[in-house]
């Protein structure tokens, strides 16, 4: 997939060094996401929710890491699990055009939201995916306790 001169592709075993490149300039998402696990355990347990790891690049380097899945089991829908973008790349709109990009392919396949579920002291992230078109849809207790902002981008 390409549009202008963002495209991604799926991830490969070639993309690891990026991917660890990232979360290295990413210590919020590495504590609550990752949370001390190797990689490949990490990467594993997202392979159980059928989704789709990606590399987006621009003009060619890599640029972006993203976790989707197209039904997840708890509604039967698509969520984001994971976006992380280059740290010489954020805060210009990359982030926010990987999002435009994917809610353009699941439109396509006619769906009509998008979720992601964020823990609700992760302010910024809570900012970043409202200035993607995600809102507020409802707050979720997991079983751990720890609480969590749901949010949904209607694809209209």
């Amino acid at each position: 997939m390409a549009t202008g001169n963002i495209s991604s592709s799926k991830f490969t075993d070639e993309d690891l060094p990026f991917f660890l490149e990232v979360i290295k300039d990413s210590a919020d998402w590495e504590k609550e996401e990752k949370s001390g696990n190797n990689l490949s355990n990490y990467m594993a347990r997202y392979q159980e929710l059928n989704g789709e790891w990606r590399i987006w690049r621009l003009n060619g380097e890599r640029i972006a890491v993203t976790f989707h899945t197209n039904l997840s089991p708890s509604n039967r829908k698509p969520w984001l699990g994971t976006i992380l973008v280059k740290k010489e790349m954020r805060r210009k709109g990359i982030g926010t055009k990987v999002i435009e990009l994917l809610t353009a392919e699941l439109k396509k396949k006619g769906e009509k939201s998008f979720f992601a579920g964020v823990p609700e002291n992760r302010n910024n992230w809570i900012y970043f995916l409202s200035d993607a078109g995600f809102e507020q849809f409802k707050t979720e207790t997991s079983d751990d306790g720890r609480e969590f902002l749901i949010m949904v981008c209607p694809l209209i």
